[in-house]
């Protein structure tokens, strides 16, 4: 079996990460696998051939028994040059998030539909289309009649050592900890997120203190957030971080405060360091996970999540072999891996 994948850029986010996890996970099985990639950003390294090029480039498709796209200008790239002739390849994409309820979060509800219009309509060239939960596998079959399916998302995480953080960043956290319990996020700062939630949160929590792994739009009106609550002094803002996941080492409790979610790879990169988890009371964290597994909160009710922390930090033990056993049987890399082979020799 000869695979293409299609990707926007080889950064180190979440869809690019799920695309190289799925090869590690399937490479042994498979007689090629080719990357192509848009942008000149090379963050992670395949164990394959990649190659970059142009939106207008055209790929072989011939050569392949499937082109696996990822992402909006990967599926773009499908929609223009895929043509009906071409019988034999078959064309997968993995759609990542609700894209309407993400662009909303990010922008504005007008941006959301008008590009959720665009991107279904670009999907119909694919033969599948995967969504991430079985929850956003049923809003799509009610806008679309794409041929989905459901796999989830998979994720492993290692305990790397702490020389990987500079020494006074080093010093600095081992202070914090010291001091105070630590709740802890890494993410891309976006309104989406619901960052501020935490932020507001100390003002009940004054034994607590905060550090959030992760850049983007968002962090100056969250350090803003931060001193108007006179809270400043137990907020930490690291920025953006390569290996984010060494971090996790010195939290607490972690917190997704998500508004919406394609798949929480951050929360189970905690669950596997075996962190207990608090997480917003969203359809998709009530699909993935119950109370035995991790404290919900409801959203915008800051006494609600302060009280999920605090819970969560008394039964942090219990909570956290929960997860981490959870993440090891129903959502693990190899287990993901196995689900696309499958599907791969389904559809081939």
């Amino acid at each position: 079996m000869k695979i293409a994948y299609i990707l926007p850029k080889l950064a180190n986010q979440g869809p690019v990460i799920v695309a190289k996890d799925i090869i590690e996970n399937i490479k042994e099985n498979v007689d090629l696998i080719d990357v192509y990639y848009f942008d000149d950003v090379r963050e992670v390294d395949f164990d394959c051939n990649t190659y970059r090029i142009g939106l207008f480039d055209k790929i072989d498709f011939s050569k392949y028994d499937i082109v696996h796209s990822h992402m909006l200008r990967p599926d773009f790239y499908v929609w223009f040059h895929r043509k009906k002739s071409n019988n034999k390849t078959i064309f997968i994409s993995t759609l990542h998030q609700n894209i309407y309820d993400n662009l909303k979060g990010n922008y504005n509800p007008f941006i959301a539909y008008f590009f959720e219009k665009i991107w279904l309509f670009l999907l119909k060239k694919q033969d599948y289309v995967i969504t991430l939960t079985n929850e956003m596998k049923a809003i799509y079959a009610k806008k679309t009649k794409l041929n989905l399916q459901t796999i989830y998302n998979g994720r492993n995480c290692q305990n790397k050592i702490d020389e990987n953080i500079y020494i006074d960043e080093k010093d600095t956290l081992e202070q914090i900890k010291s001091k105070y319990k630590v709740i802890g996020s890494h993410c891309l700062l976006t309104k989406r997120k619901g960052i501020h939630q935490i932020v507001e949160s100390l003002t009940l929590l004054e034994d607590y203190a905060l550090i959030i792994v992760g850049d983007g739009q968002e962090k100056e009106n969250l350090l803003n957030l931060a001193k108007k609550l006179g809270v400043e002094e137990r907020c930490y803002f690291l920025g953006y971080k390569s290996n984010a996941t060494v971090y996790l080492n010195y939290f607490d409790v972690y917190v997704m405060s998500s508004y919406s979610e394609g798949f929480p790879l951050g929360l189970l990169e905690a669950g596997l360091m075996k962190l207990p988890v608090v997480c917003s009371d969203i359809p998709i964290f009530r699909e993935l996970f119950t109370d035995k597994e991790v404290c919900f909160f409801k959203l915008e009710n800051i006494q609600s999540l302060a009280k999920a922390i605090s819970e969560c930090y008394e039964n942090k033990e219990t909570l956290a072999n929960s997860i981490y056993s959870l993440i090891q049987e129903e959502y693990s890399v190899n287990k993901m891996g196995q689900n696309y082979m499958n599907l791969y020799k389904k559809i081939h």
